[in-house]
């Protein structure tokens, strides 16, 4: 499957080629990815933050532990997660859904209600941990979107994320980076993208529980 083979091509790289850059309709196409992923309860508590400024994304290279991927990717994609999710979040997600699907609200009433007494009982720390647990699976999404364009990625958690917000003004939006994925292409000098990839076997990775049926003669 091409998928499979486009997973197999990508790599976490670690050298940018500089002068490559990704055009504007394939950042769409990784954004509509991101859009499109599944979100628990489809409330999507995350926006994604796109940086094409090179020098901004030089003053973030020392905020990002000295990894020059973040200088040198064609863009940079912030994950931020949101840190104000109660009534009005899901109150416009209700909203939205009415808007795209035609239908009243008393169709949607029952879900309405469902989704405030599941947030309405989390304490911050799990708002936050489910937040960024969200974050993570359009990560995987837009990673993936970009391996079948043959666009390059770098998942980084290794960033100050107190700094980040500060910097990019994360904490006036109510927004809090979790992780960030520099995109690009890979430079001829990155050996990290030229290695084989090393996985566990299918047996040692995967468990299978199948049912077993049993003929009578």
């Amino acid at each position: 499957m091409a998928i499979i083979n486009s997973l197999k091509w990508r790599a976490a790289v670690r050298k940018f080629d500089t002068s490559k850059k990704v055009n504007a309709q394939d950042i769409e196409t990784l954004l509509e990815a991101g859009n499109l992923t599944a979100t628990s309860m489809g409330l999507q508590p995350f926006k994604i933050i796109v940086i094409q400024n090179e020098a901004l994304q030089q003053e973030l290279v020392p905020l990002s532990y000295h990894q020059q991927q973040v200088g040198d990717a064609s863009h940079l994609l912030v994950f931020a997660i949101e840190t104000e999710i109660g009534k009005e979040s899901i109150d416009q997600y209700i909203q939205r859904a009415m808007d795209v699907r035609n239908v009243p609200y008393s169709s949607l009433e029952g879900y309405h209600q469902s989704v405030s007494g599941y947030i309405s009982q989390m304490d911050e720390k799990t708002k936050k941990d489910w937040a960024t647990k969200q974050a993570y699976i359009a990560l995987g999404t837009v990673m993936t979107a970009a391996a079948e364009l043959h666009i390059d990625s770098c998942a980084m958690e290794g960033f100050d994320t107190q700094a980040y917000q500060e910097k990019l003004g994360l904490d006036k939006k109510n927004l809090l980076p979790v992780v960030i994925l520099p995109i690009g292409y890979r430079s001829d000098e990155d050996t990290n993208s030229k290695l084989p990839k090393v996985r566990k076997n299918r047996d040692e990775f995967v468990i299978e529980m199948i049912e077993s049926t049993s003929v009578s003669l």
